[in-house]
């Protein structure tokens, strides 16, 4: 089900099951990050699903969250449900660009950083536009996930566009290998919203 224009990127509260017809074959992107070709093949026909709350607290006089209110920090709850597989991991982080050291089951350990960014601030032409036309509120969260025993860095923006006339919750990656020169792999995940 398309989004409702009463959740935006600040107000993700709900489930969330990836729409397989409108993403993009993350495959490359896996197979880039080192996940194992058996995994990627449970995960090609597995569902996933994002059970999401996002609450505010004070923060510190640290934060860099340029975009929260003075003093308040947005952080982000997010459980994963893979089936089948295994694969349900369940994480927490903060919304301020501080990295927070975590371990999931299919990529391992990385360091995620996270915060609420303007869409002004996208480079990519396309996608600034197209998160301008879904996004109620012009602001999108920009994700960073470094592995470095594996050598990956991606870079994750969530935010609403507008798919076939609907409006949908997207994250589109940008991964990379560090050390190759190899060209980034890009994927975008399209989500369904359940109350």
């Amino acid at each position: 089900m398309a989004a409702p224009i009463s959740k935006d990127i600040t107000n993700l509260d709900g489930t969330w099951s990836l729409n397989r017809k409108l993403s993009d074959d993350p495959d490359g992107v896996f197979a880039l990050q080192g996940v194992p070709w058996i995994t990627r093949k449970v995960l090609r026909f597995a569902s996933l699903t994002l059970h999401i709350t996002q609450s505010v607290s004070q923060s510190d006089a640290s934060s860099t969250d340029s975009s929260s209110d003075i003093g308040s920090v947005t952080t982000m709850h997010v459980k994963q449900v893979v089936h089948p597989g295994g694969f349900n991991s369940e994480t927490s982080c903060p919304l301020n660009g501080v990295g927070q050291d975590m371990s999931l089951p299919i990529f391992g350990d990385i360091n995620m950083q996270l915060r609420y960014i303007n869409t002004a601030d996208i480079k990519d032409d396309a996608l600034r536009q197209g998160f301008e036309e879904g996004c109620s509120s012009n602001i999108v969260i920009d994700e960073a996930a470094f592995n470095t025993k594996m050598d990956w860095t991606a870079h994750v923006l969530w935010g609403f566009e507008m798919i076939n006339g609907k409006r949908y919750l997207t994250r589109n990656a940008l991964t990379s290998k560090n050390s190759q020169k190899d060209e980034p792999v890009t994927a975008r995940m399209v989500y369904d919203y359940h109350a």
